[in-house]
């Protein structure tokens, strides 16, 4: 047998990788997960959007000695069967490089540790010139004109990560500005996520500040923990071996119980039904969510349903974690135990519905129930000017319109709303309209026409505009016999 070490040519392995699959905003996370896990107390991500444009993420963790700036900066510099840190966030030792080649061209990584400065660079288009893994090192006078150093110049010990030649944005986008500005809001918003419990941790001290350009980013809460109707149900903990795995469900308040800011944080009104299910956590980190792992389907009633699930990076083989930490998959060994605490959750979230739920329609008939807006409340009211209710009102003495005025208003705030919607949602009742007999709806017919001929209505009128009312609509016999009956009178 002969043996011969097969080396990958470095200039097509790098720029394979870079179709890995990570998107901007995962790729930025992905750095930041290593600054989390150097300790840092604050994140700084800085960047440009006008030609040329950059990005570089600072913070002052630990840093790196020049030999373990080297290891980060290996390709495969970890086995994800390693024994880690129990608050280590990283997995593979290939987020550092792929997620930052996948952006750009060039990534450089800059440090401090005990007050020595290291410096490493990847250049693909170096790799491709030297066709070898020619990774660059540079002193601290090469680099001190270079973005992020005066940072960690101030700094006893810190990383900063640095972003040039966005060559894959340049090439796929007309307007290149306004897309780096648009890919920087996104990854916004995907670190308030994704972050928001390092960013809000309840111990003010455990807290991590995360900027972009110097503005703090807050923290966005999935489940409006700190809302007074958010209804948190008990913890349960799922036991594999020596490891817990932490699951705590939440229902969310109705949607008119919550301000501008509760509904931009849980994603958008519109967005509500599509963030329903579990929320997978990795040491505290939000690795996949708005999933029920296919126990059941997404529905109209369990949208305010979420479920917090907390495991530790130990378990990261039975969950299939990949690189980009951005996927999951469900173990089949607890499905059962997690199918029965959804069953709960959604359960409570259908009884919000069924409680609280409103519901709108409009069309051009005239209406028994009219739907009132007011300033974006919405009520049924009874129409006023139905004939009937002229007609009522006509044959009652002053206290009898009183009390018709004020039975009218009881119906109207009695309107069983949440009923209609949560048996409507559930889809568990066949509504029906036209439900009343053919002889009942002609004797309401006939009285509303003899009422209106003793006090010399507009009987004709009446007649005319009974296939435009949506009580009659329904009943196109009725209309038909009633015409024909009064229609010559």
């Amino acid at each position: 047998m002969q043996k011969k070490i097969v080396v990958p040519y470095a200039p097509i392995l790098v720029e394979s990788t870079r179709s890995i699959g990570y998107s901007f905003e995962a790729a930025v996370a992905d750095i930041i997960d290593n600054s989390i896990s150097a300790s840092a107390t604050e994140v700084r991500v800085c960047f440009s959007s006008q030609a040329p444009q950059w990005l570089c993420v600072e913070d002052n963790g630990w840093g790196m000695s020049k030999d373990e700036l080297e290891i980060a900066m290996r390709y495969g510099s970890q086995s994800s069967h390693d024994v880690r840190r129990k608050d280590d966030l990283g997995r593979f030792g290939l987020g550092l490089k792929m997620a930052s080649m996948s952006q750009c061209r060039k990534l450089t990584v800059m440090t401090k540790k005990d007050g020595v400065f290291s410096a490493a660079c990847w250049d693909l288009d170096y790799i491709i010139h030297q066709k070898d893994w020619a990774l660059q090192f540079f002193s601290e006078e090469e680099m001190d004109n270079s973005i992020g150093y005066l940072y960690l110049k101030l700094k006893e010990s810190g990383t900063v990560v640095l972003w040039e030649q966005f060559d894959r944005l340049q090439q796929g986008a007309s307007q290149v500005q306004k897309a780096f500005d648009e890919k920087i809001e996104l990854t916004r918003k995907h670190v308030s996520l994704v972050f928001h419990r390092f960013i809000n941790d309840e111990m003010p001290k455990n807290r991590i500040p995360i900027y972009f350009n110097g503005e703090a980013v807050k923290g966005t809460d999935p489940f409006l923990t700190r809302h007074p109707a958010t209804q948190p149900l008990s913890e349960q903990i799922l036991r594999i071996g020596s490891e817990e795995i932490k699951v705590k469900p939440y229902v969310l308040p109705y949607i008119n119980k919550m301000s501008k800011q509760d509904i931009e944080a849980i994603g958008g009104k519109d967005e509500l039904r599509q963030q329903q299910g579990f929320y997978i956590y990795r040491n505290k980190r939000l690795i996949i969510w708005g999933t029920w792992f296919r126990l059941i389907k997404q529905n109209e009633l369990g949208k305010l349903a979420r479920v917090r699930v907390d495991i530790p990076n130990s378990l990261d083989s039975i969950w299939e974690i990949d690189i980009k930490k951005s996927t999951a998959s469900l173990p089949h060994f607890i499905k059962k135990n997690l199918a029965d605490i959804v069953e709960n959750t959604v359960g409570r979230s259908e009884r919000v519905y069924k409680y609280r739920g409103r519901n709108v329609q409009t069309d051009n008939l005239v209406h028994v129930w009219n739907p009132v807006d007011d300033r974006g409340k919405f009520q049924y009211q009874i129409n006023r000017d139905l004939p009937i209710v002229k007609l009522l009102e006509s044959s009652l003495e002053e206290h009898g319109t009183g009390l018709l005025d004020a039975f009218i208003k009881m119906l109207e705030d009695a309107f069983p709303y949440s009923d209609v919607y949560y048996r409507m949602a559930k889809n568990e009742a066949n509504v029906t309209e036209g439900a009343l007999e053919t002889n009942d709806v002609y004797s309401v017919a006939e009285q509303m026409v003899q009422q209106l001929e003793s006090i010399g209505g507009d009987v004709e009128s009446f007649l005319k505009n009974m296939d435009k009312m949506d009580f009659f609509i329904k009943y196109p016999d009725v209309v038909s016999q009633i015409r024909e009956v009064y229609g010559n009178d």
